[in-house]
């Protein structure tokens, strides 16, 4: 019996250290396409303008390149919830989002192209 109540404590010290760690979502920008010829890919990755990921309610944009002045759009799709933030040059940025269940969106506006991505919670 005093094994069993042992187990019974670990599976739930177990349980609650996995409880605690923030959930990271980590989310593809990509640009809008654009129809163009076949053109041959290279064969190493290459690093995204744009990353994004979510945590603890933040959502974390990170610039990669000089993209000009980009305007932020979040919008929670299940809700109607908006969210707007801004950014310039190389940097990254932060925009606190209410951390609702639901469909996100995203839209990135630069001075050159339009950067999209999508997530759920």
């Amino acid at each position: 019996m005093k094994s069993f109540w042992t187990f019974i404590l670990a599976l739930f010290t177990v349980i609650s250290a996995f409880a605690q760690q923030p959930i990271k979502i980590p989310i593809p920008i990509v640009p809008k396409p654009i129809p163009t010829p076949s053109i041959p890919k290279p064969r190493t990755p290459v690093q995204p303008d744009i990353e994004a990921c979510y945590s603890n309610e933040m959502l974390t944009f990170i610039f990669n390149r000089e993209l000009g002045d980009a305007d932020i759009v979040v919008t929670n799709l299940t809700t109607g919830d908006i969210w707007s933030g801004s950014a310039s040059g190389i940097c990254s940025t932060t925009i606190p989002l209410s951390g609702d269940e639901g469909y996100y969106q995203i839209a990135i506006y630069t001075d050159n192209e339009d950067y999209f991505g999508e997530f759920s919670l």
